[in-house]
């Protein structure tokens, strides 16, 4: 079974909340080369607010960037600072907090600060897929549909809630509704590099090797780091297995073990 992964991290500037991708992906995708970049930036965002204390997007950069490097403690701890101060923007300060809990497995601290979210926004569709998201990690994934649900039909339009609602469909073996909600997904946003991965493993699951490699390809073709994961050359490989083409599989499983060792 695939892991749940988030596959990097946004910070919308405009409404300074983190948003977080679907849960299905590849491991090992963390990118630590522009890890020099993200602390370079962060010490521009504490200059600006040793410059001008009251500027909020500033804090809330700052605290993006420690999410983005997985200091969580410290994005909390930043976080708890913008409640106490900016009393404005608690809804976004709730929801970052709730992230941050939730990569930590504070589970019930994450799924509070996330109810905290939506009841300041009920009609704000991110805030079910945040409570989704979580309830995903805790393998909750009914209950992770049911807020997706939510998120849907509060926007229509949402790529990102149907490719989660996909996955958590995924967990529950309800394969055919799955790839429903994928292919819904890509029909709103066609460049989504992750649903043409995780529809591809349900189709290697369905016993469709060829459309499960296909899948692979155009997620390698839009998201060249998927180059770098041992998941992806190590699905793929199984997928060439099952449709007979060993040398292929063989040249993918190669690679794996050479990622695997870095």
């Amino acid at each position: 079974m695939k892991s749940i992964i988030v596959i990097g991290t946004l910070f919308l500037i405009c409404n300074f909340s983190f948003s977080q991708m679907p849960f299905g992906g590849i491991e090992g995708l963390k990118d630590t080369s522009n890890f020099r970049e993200l602390r370079s930036e962060l010490k521009i965002q504490s200059l600006a607010i040793e410059f001008d204390s009251t500027y909020v997007p500033a804090y809330f950069k700052h605290a993006a960037l420690e999410y983005q490097l997985g200091n969580y403690e410290t994005c909390i701890k930043e976080q708890n600072d913008i409640i106490k101060r900016f009393p404005d923007y608690i809804k976004d300060a709730y929801t970052n907090r709730g992230m941050c809990y939730c990569f930590l497995k504070k589970y019930n601290q994450a799924l509070a600060d996330l109810n905290k979210a939506r009841q300041l926004s009920p009609e704000d569709a991110m805030s079910y897929l945040n409570l989704a998201f979580v309830k995903s990690h805790m393998q909750e994934y009914q209950l992770a549909i049911f807020d997706l649900d939510t998120a849907i039909a509060l926007r229509p339009d949402y790529a990102k809630a149907f490719a989660n609602r996909a996955f958590a469909k995924e967990q529950l073996k309800k394969y055919k509704e799955a790839i429903e909600d994928y292919n819904k997904a890509l029909e709103i946003q066609p460049n989504y590099p992750e649903v043409y991965f995780n529809r591809g493993y349900v189709k290697f699951i369905m016993n469709k090797p060829d459309e499960a490699i296909a899948d692979y390809n155009k997620a390698l073709a839009i998201f060249p780091n998927f180059s770098l994961s041992y998941d992806f050359y190590l699905y793929r490989s199984r997928a060439y297995e099952k449709k007979g083409d060993l040398v292929n599989s063989k040249l993918d499983q190669d690679i794996a073990n050479e990622l695997k060792k870095e």
